[in-house]
């Protein structure tokens, strides 16, 4: 466990550096020229950021059963508290859904049902992911038509596919069952049992989810429309800035950089990576370093602004919790 933290910190360092550097780099005094710009439409920004929530919530809420299917209000909760946690803690983008599910589980009675489409939601959260960064490659491509740039990306799409498709394919088979199975050759016979009874409940639930196509495509469309509304954050802090982009530029900001984060999840925050994948590729798009440098900035106050709030609401709904051990709704 002190190897994971000492690693944790490590790397957090690192990218922390770096990310100083990016900004003594492009000029500390031009960006914040252009933060000033934006004054207090920064609180937009960060407000905006509901909108994607709830739309992967509204997704997540299509894979339930419809007389199980919590209160949306709920699930919107639990996707922030979600965002928050996966945000702000060096937690691989994963605890964050492990503890969405333990809310609703929770929350409302329905904890293999819970557990079962978080992991399916998750999944489609990730070939939504590939196809919106395919569609920001896409739209770059169109505009430069520089092949050689993108032949790793194209590689490293291809074999982010290859995950998903060997990860769907393994909960389809069961994969939880027999990660008990295993972690059971270790356990007491009782607890054994038992661990063994709920994974195989939850890879049967996880089955008969993948067995109900209109309920994924349902839920695909909405995880991807919260994907291309993350980037109205970019197209906002632009037109406040009073350089106005397009659409499609703000897309390609969003779903490139989103990517490169994505395959940096071992440094805390992708700290330094998102930042710098930003200004590479704002130079492509021919946007100045230094408003890109304070688009950056932006977002890291974005993620403090949307992931203080839910992560109280986490300790508030934990506290109510551990005092009221039999309260299942709030």
């Amino acid at each position: 466990m002190s190897k994971i933290r000492f690693t944790t910190i490590l790397f957090g360092a690192i990218g922390f550096s770096f990310l100083g550097w990016l900004l003594v780099n492009e000029g500390v005094g031009g960006v914040f020229t252009v933060l000033s710009l934006v004054g207090l439409n920064i609180f937009w920004i960060v407000a905006f950021r509901v909108v994607p929530i709830c739309l992967d919530a509204y997704g997540w809420n299509h894979l339930f059963a419809k007389d199980k299917r919590p209160c949306f209000a709920d699930l919107t909760k639990a996707r922030w508290i979600a965002e928050s946690v996966n945000t702000l803690f060096p937690v691989g983008q994963i605890g964050g859904h492990i503890l969405r599910a333990r809310i609703i589980g929770k929350k409302s009675e329905v904890g293999t049902e819970a557990g079962a489409t978080v992991m399916v939601d998750f999944t489609i959260g990730l070939l939504t992911q590939i196809v919106f960064t395919i569609l920001g490659l896409v739209l770059l491509l169109r505009q430069k038509e520089e092949q050689t740039t993108t032949s790793g990306v194209l590689l490293g799409i291809a074999v982010a596919l290859i995950i998903v498709s060997c990860f769907f394919f393994s909960q389809r088979a069961g994969l939880f069952g027999f990660i008990a199975h295993k972690m059971g050759l270790v356990m007491r016979k009782e607890k054994s049992a038992a661990l063994v009874g709920n994974a195989r409940n939850l890879d049967q639930k996880i089955t008969e989810i993948y067995a109900q196509r209109n309920k994924l495509s349902v839920c695909f469309f909405w995880r991807l429309g919260g994907w291309i509304a993350k980037s109205g954050e970019n197209w906002l802090f632009f037109s406040f800035a009073g350089v106005p982009i397009s659409l499609q530029d703000a897309v390609i900001l969003e779903s490139i950089s989103t990517a490169f984060r994505s395959a940096a999840f071992f440094i805390p925050g992708g700290l330094g990576v998102q930042d710098g994948s930003l200004l590479v590729i704002g130079s492509f798009l021919g946007l100045g370093a230094d408003n890109v440098m304070a688009l950056a900035l932006v977002k890291r106050f974005r993620e403090l602004g949307v992931g203080i709030p839910g992560l109280l609401w986490w300790l508030q709904i934990e506290g109510r919790n551990q005092n009221n051990p039999h309260l299942d709704k709030s």
